[in-house]
């Protein structure tokens, strides 16, 4: 639906076209009252002037954008004849459209602030020609769809310098956030030039962690806002979700962030946060000595890996603590990570090693004794031990479950009353359950049929005080 469809035209005001806002009428007759058709000729007049002051193009744009067979700039008309106090912005009919059964929304954030009736024919000339700059921006914007913008948008993002070098040099980037975090930290030389270097990260990384994670590195997937910048001739794209925004310069098809990066510094000072991490990893090589060692270590204990989680399954099963070193050792280099590549004094290389406590590197000298070639035939011997404990450690029916001055309940006795009480349809009670283990044939154990059940009797010898406690100890 274009804007002229929504409009009424009056000869006197050719270059307006009166578009009614909160409620539409089937006609207008007249427009106005002696005051506002004063100022609908200055308008007139104003408007005239920026019109003729456009190029053919513009005129053309601007014309498809009204649906008109010329150039005009749209004023709203309300209470059928009465004009609106402020214009309406652009942004009202951009990429969207209207019923003809109603009038324009009254949405404060659509018109313009200033009230026209109140201005001085040059401020009223000012205001006219910042509108119809406005409308002319408008009109070129909707020569594309709303999601062809977007797309270009999303082109020109990920062409920004940053993004390019942030993308490039992401590996780095993601080496040192991790580096920052890393417990190795403590243990590199020197403490002063540590902090120094974190010091100095937070400064480095401050551009890239402007950038939101689903902005890494292009435009995310959520659903976009636009709104138009038209002192700036651009488009602010911002995600609701992200919570982030860029600006895009539609003249010049560039984005500009939030806060913008001097690159050629940017660029510097990514290249010297690595180089004086490697400065300080080369003074520590005793810490790359000891990790190489675990490095080794990890190697040869691959070919156990099996055996070794059996035997800590079963100790774990058992609570027995192990005195073996090379168990020991696997269970604290399990829980760390090291890369198959040669570690060296170096950012990228030392930000893949993650320890849980920088203390196992003490123990790497310790673990290079052990003698990983009779490793199998001790944990193979090992773990026949731990079967056979465990096997002595199965429940057997003669086991006692229960006992109280001399009367023992085994597991046995035990598990035939559980299988009663899980096979049986009936709700036995606690007081009914302790009748039928000590065997008295009651009335209603009979009519219950439970004198037949196979624990009739089971606890007949037994004291009833004892009984008591023992279905006690069954039930809970």
């Amino acid at each position: 639906m274009s804007i002229q469809q929504l409009g009424y035209e009056f000869d006197a005001y050719s270059n307006l076209l009166f578009v009614p806002v909160g409620r539409r009428y089937s006609s207008i007759r007249s427009i106005g009252h002696k005051e506002e058709r004063a100022v609908l000729s200055r308008i007139q007049q104003s408007v005239t002037e920026e019109l003729n002051a456009l190029d053919a193009e513009q005129r053309e744009q601007l014309s498809r954008f009204i649906g008109s067979e010329k150039a005009m700039l749209p004023i709203p008309v309300y209470k059928q004849e009465h004009i609106y106090p402020m214009l309406v912005r652009p942004e009202m009919f951009l990429w969207t459209t209207h019923s003809l059964q109603r009038g324009l929304p009254i949405d404060h954030a659509l018109f313009y602030e200033k009230t026209y009736s109140k201005l001085s024919s040059e401020q009223l000339a000012d205001h006219i020609r910042h509108v119809v700059r406005d409308y002319v921006f408008c009109a070129h914007l909707q020569q594309q769809e709303r999601s062809q913008w977007i797309n270009r948008i999303a082109a020109a993002y990920k062409k920004h310098p940053f993004i390019q070098l942030a993308e490039a040099k992401e590996p780095i980037v993601n080496a040192v956030e991790t580096m920052n975090r890393s417990s190795l930290l403590a243990v590199l030389k020197f403490p002063e030039d540590i902090a120094f270097w974190r010091h100095r990260v937070e400064i480095v990384m401050r551009p890239y962690r402007q950038i939101p994670g689903s902005w890494r590195w292009e435009m995310c997937d959520h659903a976009k806002e636009l709104t138009i910048l038209d002192e700036t001739q651009s488009i602010l794209c911002e995600c609701p979700i992200c919570q982030f925004q860029i600006t895009y310069d539609v003249n010049k098809d560039e984005i500009t962030l939030p806060e913008e990066p001097i690159m050629e510094r940017t660029v510097k000072r990514i290249a010297t946060i690595e180089r004086q991490f490697n400065e300080i990893a080369d003074q520590s090589l005793n810490v790359i000595g000891a990790l190489r060692e675990l490095q080794t270590i990890q190697q040869k204990l691959k070919p156990h890996i099996p055996l070794l989680e059996e035997v800590l399954t079963l100790q774990n099963e058992l609570e027995i603590h192990d005195e073996m070193e090379i168990t020991n050792c696997y269970s604290a280099i399990k829980e760390i990570e090291i890369p198959d590549e040669s570690i060296t004094p170096e950012l990228l290389s030392l930000s893949e090693v993650k320890l849980m406590d920088v203390a196992i590197l003490k123990e790497a000298g310790k673990w290079s004794n052990i003698d990983f070639n009779q490793a199998k035939e001790q944990l193979q011997l090992h773990l026949a031990h731990l079967l056979e404990l465990q096997a002595e450690r199965q429940p057997k029916p003669g086991d006692v479950i229960f006992e109280t001055n001399g009367f023992q309940l085994t597991r046995a006795e035990a598990e035939k009353v559980e299988l009663f009480t899980e096979q049986t349809d009936l709700t036995l009670t606690f007081h009914i359950l302790s009748q039928v283990l000590k065997g008295e044939p009651t009335n209603k154990i009979r009519t219950l049929q439970l004198h037949e059940s196979p624990i009739f009797g089971l606890l007949r010898s037994w004291p009833d005080k004892y009984i008591t406690k023992a279905v006690k100890k069954m039930l809970t």
